[in-house]
């Protein structure tokens, strides 16, 4: 009963503090393969790579993958330790938001599109394509909205060799053949 009385007690937080709050970090999407095309299926080791447990941080490491060696791709873990923190530079009606608003992107989707948190809500794979990155990337002329600080972010993916050995490491460019359109 003590319990309920202290939460009768403490104040409420207004709409709009709870609207602007962001999700716990890390945010973590399983069954990840964040850009257009990407695909899990036969892929080649372009350098050699550490192969972990597993992806969370207490893994060990397993073994190694050799440059050239031939794996497939089973499936993969989008991690956000930090989203990116986008300002809004134009009015953006059709997300609600105004000019100086900031909003947040998590998981890059590909050809502009991502998940992104506006507004107190996820917009699960919505075109961003009106954004334009810390490097001048993306949007190039009539932007509407600016990367202000780069996220913290990391793709993992579990392999199995041709040995039948499985585990998982960074994708981080260590791949050849994720890319299908490629």
């Amino acid at each position: 009963m003590a319990s309920l009385a202290n939460a009768q007690q403490s104040p409420r937080k207004s709409a709009q503090e709870d609207r602007t709050k962001p999700p716990v970090l890390p945010v973590v999407d399983e069954g990840a393969c964040p850009f257009e095309g990407c695909t899990f299926g036969e892929w080649t080791v372009t350098r050699d790579t550490p192969l972990y447990s597993s992806w969370k941080k207490d893994r060990v490491e397993i073994g190694r993958l050799r440059k050239g060696e031939k794996v497939a791709g089973l499936t993969g873990v989008h991690i956000t330790e930090k989203p990116d923190t986008i300002r809004v530079l134009r009015d953006i009606p059709e997300l609600s938001l105004k000019r100086g608003d900031t909003f947040y992107r998590y998981m890059y989707r590909g050809e502009g599109f991502a998940d992104i948190w506006v507004h107190g809500e996820w917009k699960k794979e919505t075109d961003c394509s009106f954004v334009t990155e810390k490097d001048a990337g993306g949007c190039l002329r009539d932007c509407s909205a600016q990367v202000v600080e780069d996220g913290v972010k990391e793709w993992w993916v579990k392999v199995r060799t041709k040995s039948g050995e499985v585990g998982w490491t960074k994708a981080d460019g260590n791949f050849d053949g994720m890319d299908s359109l490629g």
